[in-house]
C-alpha cells in the first residue's frame, strides 16, 4: 500500500508541471504572433506612405541602431573598414579666469572675495585641415616719417671777457650769421698769462671762420679757416733774477689753416659715395723756418648685392720744411678692400699700397667683428698700418718748447690688435685691447745736445769744458726720430651716460717698449694715461664739468755733458669748471685748474702753474 502511495504521489507531481510548461509555451506563441502581426502592419504603413496614403496614427520615433547590430548583419566573409586615426584634440587652458567679485560693502567692510583656484578644462574636437595655415603677409605700404620742426638758428654775437691769479686775462668775440643757403661763424680770441717766472708768460691769440654753405637739399660744403700765434718764452734753467732782453729766448709761431669738406648728408644704396677733402696749413717760427703742407682725401665706397661693399679709399699729402736746408715728403695713399656683412659677421679683407718720395711698400688691411650670440659682448681683431705725414704744427702741439727740426720724417704705425667691447645697456659701455705695433720714425723729445759756447767763454763747466750756455738761451728740446721701435699697448674705455644731464667717459692706455733701436729710452713718451671727463647739467641754468689726468712714466735725462737718463715724477691734474645762467642775456662762469696743487713737469725743468681759478661773464647780443 505504501508503495502505491508513493507512486501516486510522484503522478500528480509529474501531472502538473506539464500543465504549467504547456502553458508557458502557449504564452509564448502568442507574444511571437502578436510582434509578427506588429511587423506586418509597419510594412504595410510604409508601403502605403510611399503611395501617398496618411496614417491615422502618429509614427513612432526610430529607433537608435547601434554599431554592433551592424557589424553582425554583415556576412563573415566581407571585411569591415574601421578608422584607427586616433582624434585630434586641442586642449585650451586660459592663464586669466574672470571671476565675480562682490565689492558692495557691508557694514563698512569690503566683502572677502571668492577664490576659485579649479581650473576648467574644454575639448574641441577640430578638423586637422584647420590645424596648419599658410601665412600670406599683406602689403606693405610706406609712409612718410615725421620729424619734429628742426631747429632754428638766429643771428647771435657772444662775447665772454674773463680774468683770474697770474694775471690772466682772455677776450672772445663768437659772432653767428644765418642766411638762407648759408652759415657763417666767426670766432675772435686773445689769452695771456704772466706767471711766476718772469719769462713764463705768454699770450696766445687767434682768428677762426667756419661755414656751412647748402649746394642741394643732400649736400653741402663745409670750410673752415684759421689764423693764429702764440707768443710764449723758454724759462727752462733761467733764473729769475736774470735780466736779459726776452728776445733772446722768444718762441713765437704764426700758423695758417683751410680746410674745405664736401659733405653727402644722405648715403644711397646703390650709388657711389664719397667725402672729399682738401687741407692747407702753413707754419712759420720764431726763426723765420717754415713748413707748408697739403693734403687730399676721401674715403670712396659702393654698395654691392648680398651685403657686400667695395672701398677705393685715398689719400695724398705734401710736407715742405725750409729749414738749414729744404727738404719734402710725398705719401700717396690707396686702401682697396671689400667689406663682407653677414651672419653677425663684418669681415674687410683689403691691402695698403703705399707710394712715398723714396719707396713703395704693401701693407694688408684685415679687420673681422663679430658680435656674440644672445649676448652685449662684440669683438674686433686687425691687422692694420697707419702712415703721417709728419708735420711741425703736429711736434710743437706735443712738445712746444722744441727747436726747429733740420728734416721731417713719415712716420708709420703697423698695429695687430684685438679689441672687446661690451654694450652692457643703454648708458653703459665699456671695452678692453690689446695690440703688438712696430713703429717707424716715431718722434721722441730729449734736451738739446750741448755745444761749445761763444756767447760766456768766461764761464767753466765739469771736465773743463765750455758748454752752450742754458742762461743765455733757455733750455730746448729736439725732435729725434726712431728708427724702429716695437711695443705692447694695452687699452681700455668706459663710458656712461644718464640721459642728458650726466655723462662720464674714461681713457686708459699703458704703453710697454720691448725694443728700441736708435735711442736709449723713449724720451718724453707717457706710457701710462688716464683720463676722466664728466658733464653734468644740475639744473636748467647750472652746468658743471671736469677732467682728471694722470700721467706717469716719462723718460728725461738730467743736464750735463753726459745724458743720464731719469724718471719723472707722475702728473696729477683735477680741474673743473662750471657756468650759471643768470638771465637770457647774462651768464657767469668759472674754471679752475690743477686743483691739487700739483708741483709737476710735463717737461723736464719746466715747473707748471700750481692752483689756477679764473672767472668771467658771456654777454650775449640776440638778434
Amino acid at each position: 500500500m505504501s508503495i502505491f502511495l508513493k507512486y501516486s504521489i510522484l503522478f500528480l507531481v509529474l501531472l502538473m508541471t506539464s500543465s504549467d510548461a504547456s502553458a508557458w509555451q502557449r504564452k509564448n506563441k502568442k507574444k511571437v504572433t502578436k510582434t509578427s502581426l506588429q511587423s506586418k502592419k509597419k510594412k504595410s504603413v510604409k508601403k502605403s506612405n510611399k503611395k501617398g496614403i496618411k496614417s491615422k496614427k502618429p509614427l513612432s520615433m526610430p529607433t537608435r541602431v547601434k554599431l554592433e547590430d551592424i557589424v553582425k548583419q554583415v556576412p563573415i566573409d566581407i571585411p569591415v573598414l574601421k578608422d584607427t586615426t586616433p582624434a585630434k584634440v586641442v586642449s585650451i587652458l586660459s592663464a586669466f579666469k574672470p571671476q565675480l567679485k562682490n565689492v558692495v560693502k557691508i557694514n563698512f567692510t569690503n566683502a572677502t572675495p571668492m577664490v576659485d583656484t579649479q581650473s576648467v578644462h574644454y575639448a574641441y574636437q577640430v578638423p586637422g585641415q584647420n590645424l596648419s595655415f599658410s601665412y600670406r603677409p599683406i602689403a606693405l605700404n610706406p609712409l612718410a616719417i615725421v620729424l619734429t620742426d628742426p631747429p632754428v638758428f638766429t643771428n647771435n654775437t657772444n662775447v665772454k671777457v674773463g680774468f683770474g691769479n697770474y694775471l690772466y686775462q682772455i677776450l672772445n668775440v663768437n659772432m653767428v650769421n644765418v642766411g638762407a643757403k648759408a652759415v657763417h661763424n666767426w670766432s675772435i680770441s686773445t689769452e695771456s698769462s704772466e706767471g711766476i717766472h718772469h719769462l713764463q708768460k705768454y699770450r696766445n691769440s687767434k682768428v677762426d671762420y667756419q661755414g656751412n654753405f647748402m649746394l642741394t637739399d643732400s649736400s653741402s660744403i663745409l670750410t673752415n679757416f684759421f689764423a693764429k700765434q702764440s707768443q710764449s718764452y723758454r724759462y727752462g734753467l733761467v733764473p729769475d733774477t736774470l735780466s736779459l732782453p726776452t728776445s733772446q729766448y722768444e718762441q713765437k709761431f704764426t700758423e695758417l689753416g683751410l680746410k674745405v669738406v664736401l659733405l653727402n648728408k644722405i648715403k644711397t644704396n646703390n650709388k657711389l659715395y664719397y667725402k672729399p677733402q682738401f687741407e692747407l696749413d702753413h707754419l712759420s717760427d720764431f726763426s723765420n723756418k717754415t713748413n707748408t703742407y697739403i693734403a687730399l682725401s676721401s674715403p670712396l665706397s659702393h654698395p654691392m648685392k648680398g651685403g657686400m661693399t667695395m672701398n677705393y679709399d685715398f689719400n695724398f699729402s705734401y710736407s715742405q720744411l725750409n729749414s738749414f736746408t729744404s727738404s719734402s715728403n710725398t705719401l700717396f695713399r690707396v686702401d682697396p678692400s671689400v667689406n663682407f656683412n653677414k651672419w653677425n659677421w663684418q669681415i674687410l679683407l683689403g691691402v695698403s699700397p703705399i707710394y712715398t718720395s723714396s719707396d713703395f711698400n704693401l701693407y694688408p688691411n684685415l679687420q673681422i667683428q663679430h658680435q656674440l650670440k644672445d649676448t652685449a659682448w662684440s669683438v674686433k681683431a686687425g691687422w692694420t698700418t697707419k702712415m703721417n705725414n709728419t708735420q711741425y704744427a703736429n711736434l710743437l702741439n706735443e712738445n712746444p718748447w722744441i727747436t726747429t727740426p733740420t728734416v721731417l720724417k713719415l712716420t708709420s704705425q703697423q698695429k695687430q690688435f684685438i679689441q672687446l667691447e661690451v654694450n652692457a645697456s643703454k648708458n653703459l659701455q665699456y671695452g678692453f685691447g690689446l695690440s703688438l705695433n712696430t713703429y717707424l720714425n716715431l718722434p721722441f723729445f730729449n734736451r738739446e745736445p750741448l755745444a761749445i759756447s761763444t756767447l760766456t767763454p768766461n764761464i767753466v763747466f765739469p771736465d773743463n769744458l765750455e758748454y752752450t750756455n742754458r742762461v743765455a738761451n733757455g733750455l730746448k728740446y729736439v725732435a729725434n726720430f726712431e728708427t724702429k721701435a716695437k711695443t705692447i699697448e694695452l687699452e681700455a674705455h668706459l663710458h656712461y651716460q644718464f640721459s642728458d644731464q650726466f655723462s662720464v667717459e674714461n681713457q686708459f692706455s699703458y704703453t710697454q717698449f720691448n725694443y728700441i733701436k736708435d735711442n736709449e729710452k723713449p724720451w718724453g713718451f707717457v706710457p701710462l694715461k688716464l683720463t676722466s671727463t664728466f658733464f653734468w647739467t644740475a639744473s636748467q641754468k647750472l652746468l658743471i664739468d671736469g677732467s682728471f689726468n694722470f700721467l706717469s712714466g716719462i723718460e728725461s735725462s738730467t743736464e750735463g755733458a753726459n745724458y743720464i737718463a731719469q724718471t719723472l715724477k707722475p702728473v696729477t691734474l683735477l680741474n673743473v669748471g662750471a657756468s650759471y645762467k643768470l638771465s637770457i642775456p647774462w651768464k657767469l662762469w668759472i674754471q679752475s685748474s690743477n686743483l691739487l696743487n700739483s708741483q709737476y713737469q710735463r717737461w723736464g725743468d719746466y715747473p707748471s702753474l700750481g692752483v689756477q681759478i679764473n672767472a668771467g661773464v658771456v654777454y650775449s647780443f640776440h638778434k
